[in-house]
């Protein structure tokens, strides 16, 4: 088959980058993809991309594309392929829209009845000054989050505030910054475990060995908060525990509330979902990422968690991109309706 690579490759080691793909991580991919038998083509996916789709038509597409701009910027890829007609890796337009804003998802999982921590939005700098609003926020502490963004952009140890003065200081700096709304959310400073899971051919998920972050290994001042300082200055190996060593009771638990929210959300072929296990026992589901990290750099041990959770599960790098070229394309196999 002729398939091509869509993404954003970073070109620095900003922020604004962070969510973007490293050239080892393309040809990665591309050796994967060239080890299944097939032809490999490459597409930055920007605003040309439509225009070079058009030309090459690819029999499938391995979407990575984070989008250029806009609040459902990770939707527009896969949006174009579906008026094309061409079929992708990962997950549908609807899903990758959703899942980019926190809040709208955390509503979708406890619909589900998979336990979240409680949340609000703050939208503008009018909201600071209603009064009604922050005493309807949740129990302090709280941590403050960009309501769409990924990769852990503007989130650090100094996002945790225990008052409503700090709340209305670190949320009027941040609308200031990203200039969305602001995602207020119960902290919950226990353990911190990530769950992969990966299509099959037959469209069912399963799920990979859980990581943990092994915060005993981060300086005390990261104050339990993985966030960017931790993700890239601090980034070691060490840190995390896969398999995470967690009893089989929350083992299971967290296996069915990651099963239940991707099928609430419309996940497909791959994803990574993030929790926190409170005093109370409970996994609280956090986010998710329908377009998981996959980086793998054997020379300077950059490895994603959804790379380390597959390896652990005993794939190869290579195996892990044939696996998810094999359920693309047994979707697309499938019958089809709007045609």
């Amino acid at each position: 088959m002729r398939i091509a690579l869509v993404l954003n490759t970073r070109q620095d080691d900003s922020e604004v980058h962070a969510e973007y793909d490293p050239p080892h991580t393309v040809d990665a991919i591309r050796e994967g993809i060239e080890a299944a038998g097939h032809e490999y083509y490459f597409i930055e996916g920007d605003e040309a991309a439509l225009g070079r789709v058009q030309a090459l038509k690819p029999d499938l597409v391995f979407n990575r594309s984070e989008g250029v701009r806009g609040e459902s910027r990770e939707s527009h890829i896969p949006a174009m392929l579906e008026m094309l007609g061409i079929p992708y890796v990962g997950s549908g337009v609807l899903t990758l829209a959703l899942c980019l804003n926190k809040e709208w998802t955390k509503r979708h999982v406890r619909v589900a009845g998979v336990p979240t921590p409680q949340s609000m939005l703050i939208e503008t700098e009018d909201d600071l000054a209603n009064a009604d609003l922050m005493q309807s926020a949740p129990g302090f502490p709280v941590i403050l989050k960009p309501n769409a963004e990924g990769s852990s952009i503007g989130i650090n140890e100094d996002n945790v505030v225990h008052d409503v003065s700090g709340l209305q200081a670190k949320a009027r700096s941040m609308l200031g910054a990203y200039r969305e709304a602001i995602l207020v959310e119960s902290f919950i400073p226990g353990r911190e475990v990530s769950v992969g899971v990966l299509g099959t051919e037959e469209g069912s998920l399963e799920v990979l060995p859980m990581l943990e972050v092994d915060f005993s290994q981060l300086p005390e001042e990261v104050g339990n908060v993985f966030g960017q300082r931790a993700k890239s200055t601090l980034d070691d190996l060490s840190h995390y525990l896969c398999p995470a060593p967690l009893d089989a009771a929350v083992v299971k638990r967290m296996e069915l509330s990651s099963l239940a929210a991707c099928r609430a959300l419309g996940i497909r072929d791959f994803a990574r979902l993030d929790y926190r296990i409170g005093s109370d026992g409970v996994p609280y589901f956090l986010e998710v990422n329908p377009l998981p990290g996959m980086d793998y750099d054997t020379e300077s041990r950059d490895y994603s968690f959804f790379i380390i959770m597959a390896l652990r599960a005993g794939l190869s790098y290579s195996q892990l991109v044939e696996r998810l070229l094999q359920a693309a394309w047994s979707r697309a196999s499938r019958p089809r309706h709007h045609e």
